[in-house]
């Protein structure tokens, strides 16, 4: 049987069985059905999308940062507008890293990769816990 992943208005994502493929939204009422190997493809993918998304977010800093060239009225109602139209487009770029994070999660959360970190997380502590070094 596929595992299941729904919450909220993102669609499903389901990991078929041995043998299945693909992407399909037949049975599993419009989820997005994927083998395996192509969801942790599609994971490693989704985790680059966001990684650029976040690395543009540094490099646009400069477009709501811009400093007035002058204390006349056009020029700092000029520099606010541009300062604004910055923070629009960080606030759009944020937004984008944010959505694709949510994939990212019910993706790991479909391929069960949060319970096998929590697992190895409780076997460190206890390790820990009893002096053990790692």
């Amino acid at each position: 049987m596929a595992e299941q992943e729904q919450t909220g208005n993102t669609p499903t994502f389901v990991v078929a069985g041995e043998g299945g493929g693909g992407a399909s939204g037949g049975p599993t009422g419009g989820a997005f059905t994927l083998d395996r190997d192509a969801m942790s493809t599609e994971l490693s993918n989704l985790k680059k999308l966001q990684d650029r998304i976040a690395a543009q977010i540094g490099k646009a800093a400069p477009m709501w940062s811009i400093q007035s060239p002058g204390n006349d009225p056009a020029s700092l109602r000029n520099t606010e507008a541009s300062n604004k139209s910055g923070l629009a487009y960080c606030d759009a770029l944020t937004r984008q890293r944010d959505f694709v994070g949510v994939f990212i999660t019910k993706i790991e959360k479909a391929l069960g990769l949060h319970e096998t970190n929590d697992e190895q997380a409780a076997q460190t502590v206890n390790l820990k816990g009893d002096g053990d070094h790692l």
